[in-house]
C-alpha cells in the first residue's frame, strides 16, 4: 500500500471490496427488475390470452359474465300430425332455428303456436315492467297458415323476435326463454334435440 493510502484500495486498479460489494448488490437489484418485468410481462400475456379465449365467441359490447347467444333461422317445412285439439290429422309448419350459445350451438324446430306461447309467458312476466321492452311478436292469422308467402312472413318475423330477446341481456336471465332456447343452465347437451337441415 502507499503511505497515506486508502486501506480499501487495492493496487493496479483491482476493485475492493467494498466495491464488489456496491456492484453486486446492484446486479441483484437489477436482476430483481429484470424478473419482475418478465413476471409482469408474463402475466399480461396470460391476461392478454384469457381475454382473447373468453372473447373468442363473444360479440362486442358484452359485459363480462353476459352470455352471448345469437339466433338464426332455416327454411321453414311442413309436417302431417295428428291435431291435439282437434283430433284430426293434419299439416303444420315447422320453423329450424340455430341457438349459438357462447362456444356451443345446437339445432331446434318449433311451431309458431309455441312461439306464441312463449310471448304469452314473456309478457305476463315483463308487462309491469317499465325497464324491458318486449320486441314486436308477428301477427297471428286464422286462416291461411300454410300459405306459402305467410310462412316466409312468418319466418322473417320469428327471427327478428327471437334475435331481439337474445340481445336484451336483461331478458336472456329470464328462465323462461332459457327453457325455450334450450341452455345448457337448464337443459344437459344430451337433452338438445337434432335436426338434419340438410336433408329438408
Amino acid at each position: 500500500l502507499h503511505p497515506g493510502g486508502d486501506s480499501s484500495r487495492t493496487v493496479r486498479g483491482k476493485p475492493s471490496e467494498g466495491r464488489t460489494s456496491s456492484k453486486e448488490e446492484e446486479r441483484e437489484e437489477g436482476g430483481k427488475e429484470m424478473s419482475a418485468i418478465i413476471g409482469s410481462a408474463g402475466a399480461h400475456a396470460r391476461e392478454k390470452e384469457e381475454s382473447l379465449e373468453r372473447g373468442k365467441y363473444r360479440s362486442k359490447g358484452l359485459k363480462e359474465g353476459e352470455d352471448d347467444v345469437r339466433v338464426f333461422f332455416r327454411e321453414p317445412h311442413n309436417v302431417r300430425g295428428r291435431d291435439r285439439l282437434l283430433c284430426f290429422v293434419g299439416e303444420h309448419t315447422r320453423y329450424p332455428f340455430c341457438v349459438v350459445y357462447n362456444d356451443d350451438k345446437w339445432n331446434m324446430e318449433k311451431r309458431f303456436s309455441e312461439f306464441a306461447e312463449l310471448d304469452k309467458q314473456l309478457d305476463e312476466i315483463y308487462k309491469g315492467d317499465s325497464k324491458v321492452q318486449l320486441p314486436e311478436f308477428p301477427p297471428k292469422k286464422m286462416f291461411g297458415s300454410l300459405s306459402p308467402a305467410l310462412i316466409v312472413e312468418r319466418k322473417e318475423g320469428l327471427e327478428q323476435y327471437m334475435k331481439a330477446l337474445a340481445k336484451d341481456p336483461e331478458i336472456l336471465k329470464c328462465r323462461v326463454l332459457r327453457e325455450f332456447i334450450e341452455t345448457p343452465d337448464v337443459c344437459s347437451p344430451e337433452q338438445h334435440k337434432e335436426f338434419d337441415f340438410g336433408r329438408r
